[in-house]
């Protein structure tokens, strides 16, 4: 039998500005612009206690909550969080589909018999992870299809795990208003409500199915269906929106140390690797971020002669960006990214990267060519291989230093 997760962040806007400034956490705060007609797109916890909802006029809001904090959105920041969310679930599986923005099913049958590990296990370790990576709380239902899964997922939030079984279902779903159900919309409730039907058990119910036919029409058996605990509809591999593997951090205190920024983009870089490889993806566009405050930062992308998914090339050219445009102020975020991934399989070119048909290079000596040429056009930098930096700390420090 296959498990499925759906997992959905919690109030994701809200928890992304917090994640960046945590003095907002545990404050009612709303995603919005500073006027009286906004429209508040997304509303922590703490606001949600007063009343406040997504799409509920900014004015109205604070009348019910007078210490109402509005923070601007940052539409950049949760696309970045975004794709950093779903590289980090499918780490834990490739038979991933992206739902939105904030939420996607993932197949974890594999994962979960490989590992010898109980589903709800599986699924604390996915949130655990999701928080102590983004700082950012997820709900996540388990289920044996999609449509249980997603029903799973609304019932405890924020930072719940549901589980719903073939056993359980009825329980579980049944005695639930109609309009709870996933996929019946608010214009239909008062039809099936004028029909005699409240409840999801009451869809469920076959001396209903020709009541309800004419609403469904053609989607009737579909829904009934889904009443009945049952979903056929398969995880869409490749609705995946990856178009990017990357990887930041926020450091503790601000920093303008070049040596310890440098060894902060080491180990961003091989995380970066280790990701794409896992996925096959790979990219010939490599960029950089350095955030000096939440409102200051700088974005420096290259492009190389080469699609790699290589550490030594990553972690070389994140260095060579890093001297192009750092200035020497203090730093609070340094980050690194693949951009444009493409999987290994759909490039319509071979790469020499991978063994292309004529060229007897080996992976190691096409990274020796990258670096030797790098470092004829640069020689001052005097870049080597990360791997062999790890064999020698003395050779490490030199290194870093960058003859300074």
């Amino acid at each position: 039998m296959q498990i499925i997760f759906h997992i959905d962040l919690n109030a994701f806007f809200a928890s992304a500005e917090i994640s960046q400034n945590p003095d907002l956490e545990g404050k009612p705060i709303v995603v919005c612009r500073e006027s009286r007609r906004s429209i508040i797109t997304t509303a922590s916890y703490e606001a949600r206690k007063y009343g406040i909802h997504s799409a509920m006029p900014l004015f109205q809001a604070k009348e019910l909550c007078p210490q109402l904090i509005t923070v601007p959105p940052h539409f950049q920041l949760y696309k970045t969080l975004s794709q950093q969310f779903f590289e980090l679930i499918s780490s834990f599986s490739k038979k991933l589909e992206v739902a939105s923005i904030d939420e996607c099913y993932v197949d974890m049958t594999e994962y979960i018999q490989h590992q010898h590990i109980h589903p709800y296990q599986a699924a604390k370790d996915i949130q655990n992870h999701v928080f102590k990576t983004l700082k950012l709380q997820c709900s996540i239902g388990v289920a044996p299809n999609k449509f249980l899964a997603k029903m799973a997922s609304d019932m405890k939030k924020p930072m719940g795990i549901t589980m719903i079984t073939n056993r359980n279902f009825k329980e579980k779903l049944w005695h639930l208003p109609v309009g709870d159900m996933h996929g019946i919309g608010k214009k239909t409730v008062p039809k099936l409500q004028q029909m005699g039907i409240y409840t999801i058990g009451d869809l469920a119910k076959y001396e209903n199915y020709e009541k309800i036919r004419t609403i469904f029409q053609k989607n009737t058996f579909i829904v009934y269906q889904r009443a009945n605990g049952k979903d056929f509809s398969k995880i869409n591999y490749k609705k995946n929106e990856l178009k990017s593997v990357g990887n930041s951090t926020t450091f503790e205190n601000d920093s303008h140390d070049e040596e310890f920024i440098k060894s902060v983009f080491h180990s961003l870089s091989q995380e970066v690797s280790n990701r794409a490889k896992k996925r096959d993806l790979v990219s010939n566009s490599i960029s950089i971020t350095l955030k000096y405050t939440r409102e200051k930062s700088k974005t420096k992308q290259t492009i190389i002669d080469q699609y790699t998914n290589d550490f030594d090339i990553i972690y070389a050219t994140a260095l060579l960006l890093f001297e192009s445009i750092y200035n020497g102020e203090n730093l609070r975020l340094v980050g690194v990214s693949l951009n444009n991934v493409v999987h290994v399989q759909d490039l319509n070119i071979q790469l020499s990267l991978f063994g292309k048909q004529g060229n007897h290079l080996s992976h190691h000596s096409q990274t020796d060519q990258f670096i030797h040429q790098f470092n004829e056009h640069f020689p001052d930098m005097k870049v080597m291989k990360a791997s062999s930096l790890i064999e020698d700390d003395e050779i490490q420090k030199k290194y870093l230093k960058n003859n300074e």
